[in-house]
């Protein structure tokens, strides 16, 4: 796990005091050691967090005879049996990194080495001998991976922060970013919050030859994988059974590390999965260790107890994370720079805390994302027959599936100015609608378990995990997509999936019959933030005038609307709590990202008065 960046700028040489800065964006992602390529119009950086072959991993990693230059973020973790099979056939290695394996398979096949690895990962791979650039990013999106267009060439970098800095003005910001994240939360797709950066997609490769010609294109596909996989058509009992194998498998390799790997435990089905699968697991080095955050509120559940219960039963020693529940956004400004993204999950705030939590002892720790994604945890997956017809009637193109946004309602929609509330209804489904429209061959729920895949899961939830983590010095890893287990999930009966108003079967199932009186069979349960306790309780006045003062804001928001919400003596109606916070989030990260040039902040700040500062 680590950071990574680079430039290549074909026939224009790259100067090393233009380029290196990036890396003082990411040293957050890699404390431990920092590495470097730079070799005429091409450079590759690396900071790096050690996990695997702690004394030899140092990247750039080269092949054999120096012509292939690497650097990778992320973990191989069928390493063992690549290595194994490399060696029977003649190849020589130089370490015992994971990432080294991809070298040789590069060199034997350029067309085809992704699809033999797993894991997760961001790859930049420079040939020397046809001056070609590749970058390479996991199936799922797990890892991050960004670039621009710079002097005829590519700059590329985990963070969006690294590649501010190589910006001669400020940053333009892109108008549709900022509307799907009103919208949903996240700004999902290829654009990112800034004009000139994009994103590479899950399962794709850029290619820019010495001619200064981009090309991108999919070295994998959900649908078409997906496509070729005959449904699972075998009993229950058989689904159980392969459930099992296929969670024994990933958690096998995921556990694969130099250092200790923690838990997250939530209480929830999926991470409850994990810490019994941990207790079914050969004995590692030492008592498993978890982390959970506990707090009182009315407004917020507290998932402490039954972490602890879990916990006890697995033999895990827990730590619970105690916070007031109000003092826990004085984080919010540091999350929201950790971040980095245009995302404005409120569940980074217990994640960061968390990963800190973590960082004390652990450098690796398992979550549970994409547990509900894969066997159909959502509420949103059962919504009845009458309800999603009235949503389709109302907004058409996913058969009424994600058809809501926080600024549909008179009141926080007036508040947008006139052409951009023109454009937001016409862009923030568009990441929707086109998953939808590309799962066409599947069923009903199967296509609303892809366009969250496609979408909420890796521009939201793995964007909040790596992010926070990341910003600890802690690699987060995710069992639950192992791209094998996720075909299979995906691939179940709907009635394997839901039953009734209960999702997620499976893995409810084989938690009643592997975790021995926890009753696994309750509502969905997650890191929860009490976001309602804390906007209620902000002086609206100090924050009508944070508002004011946000140079960005104006470009989006009629502040003249917002005025007399603002100095209203009445608390806010609980439907206008998410759109004030984003407004709020917004504010945040303009100031750090646009004003500030991605300047890390105090980690601990009350964010209105930062906002005023």
């Amino acid at each position: 796990m680590c950071g990574i960046a680079g430039v290549y700028t074909p026939g224009i040489e790259v100067s090393p005091t233009h380029v290196l800065p990036m890396l003082n964006a990411l040293k957050h992602r890699g404390p431990d050691g920092e590495g470097h390529f730079i070799e005429k119009d091409a450079a590759l950086l690396h900071a790096r967090l050690s996990i695997v072959d702690l004394e030899h991993g140092q990247q750039p990693l080269y092949s054999q005879d120096q012509q292939q230059v690497l650097v990778a973020n992320g973990e191989i973790y069928n390493h063992i049996e690549l290595r194994q099979d490399l060696l029977q056939r003649g190849q020589v290695f130089s370490t015992g990194s994971d990432c080294e394996v991809i070298l040789p398979l590069f060199r034997e096949n350029p067309a085809s080495f992704l699809s033999k690895l797993k894991g997760m990962f961001a790859i930049a791979l420079f040939d020397r001998e046809t001056r070609q650039l590749s970058l390479h990013r996991d199936r799922f999106g797990i890892k991050p991976l960004y670039y621009m267009e710079v002097n005829g060439g590519v700059a590329f970098a985990s963070e969006i922060k690294a590649l501010l800095a190589l910006l001669d003005k400020t940053p333009e910001i892109n108008p549709v970013a900022v509307a799907k994240f009103l919208q949903i939360n996240f700004a999902s797709g290829e654009s990112s919050a800034f004009s000139k950066i994009k994103r590479l997609a899950p399962g794709q490769s850029l290619y820019l030859n010495s001619d200064g010609k981009i090309r991108t294109e999919f070295w994998w596909s959900l649908n078409n994988e997906l496509s070729r996989k005959s449904s699972f058509s075998e009993s229950f009992d058989d689904a159980l059974e392969e459930f099992d194998q296929r969670l024994e498998v990933s958690l096998t390799e995921h556990l694969r590390s130099d250092v200790p790997v923690g838990l997250f435990l939530s209480g929830g089905v999926d991470s409850s999965i994990l810490a019994t699968q941990l207790a079914r697991m050969p004995a590692q080095s030492g008592q498993p260790k978890a982390w959970s955050l506990g707090f009182q509120s009315d407004s917020v559940q507290d998932e402490s107890s039954t972490a602890a219960e879990i916990a006890k039963v697995c033999g895990i020693d827990l730590e619970v994370i105690r916070v007031d529940p109000i003092r826990l956004f004085d984080n919010l400004v540091y999350t929201l720079w950790a971040t980095d993204e245009l995302m404005g999950d409120f569940a980074s705030l217990p994640t960061l805390l968390l990963a800190q939590a973590a960082s004390g002892s652990h450098k690796v720790v398992l979550t549970g994302e994409g547990g509900d994604e894969v066997f159909a945890g959502y509420g949103r997956y059962r919504m009845p027959a009458l309800q999603r017809w009235l949503q389709l009637l109302k907004a058409p193109g996913t058969a009424g599936f994600r058809t809501r946004g926080r600024f549909d309602k008179s009141i926080p929609s007036g508040w947008l100015l006139p052409e951009f509330r023109q454009q937001m209804r016409l862009c923030w489904r568009g990441p929707f609608k086109a998953s939808w429209q590309s799962s066409s061959g599947f069923n009903r729920l199967q296509r609303q378990q892809v366009t969250d895949i496609d979408t909420w899961l890796v521009d939201d939830l793995l964007t909040k995990a790596d992010r926070m983590l990341m910003a600890c010095g802690v690699e987060g890893r995710v069992p639950f997509l192992d791209h094998e287990l996720v075909l299979f999930g995906l691939g179940l009966p709907d009635e394997m999936k839901i039953e009734g108003r209960l999702g997620k079967q499976l893995p409810r199932k084989w938690l009643q019959k592997n975790l021995n009186g926890i009753n696994s069979m309750g509502k969905k349960k997650g890191f929860s933030v009490p976001v309602v306790d804390w906007v209620q309780s902000l002086d609206r006045k100090k924050l009508l005038l944070a508002f004011q003062r946000s140079a960005t804001l104006k470009y989006f928001v009629d502040l003249k609307a917002v005025e007399p919400v603002m100095m209203s003596s009445s608390p806010l109606h609980k439907s206008l709590i998410e759109p004030v916070a984003a407004l709020i989030q917004l504010a945040i990260w303009a100031k750090l990202f646009v004003e500030n040039a991605g300047q890390m902040p105090p980690k601990q700040v009350d964010p209105i008065e930062w906002l005023l500062s």
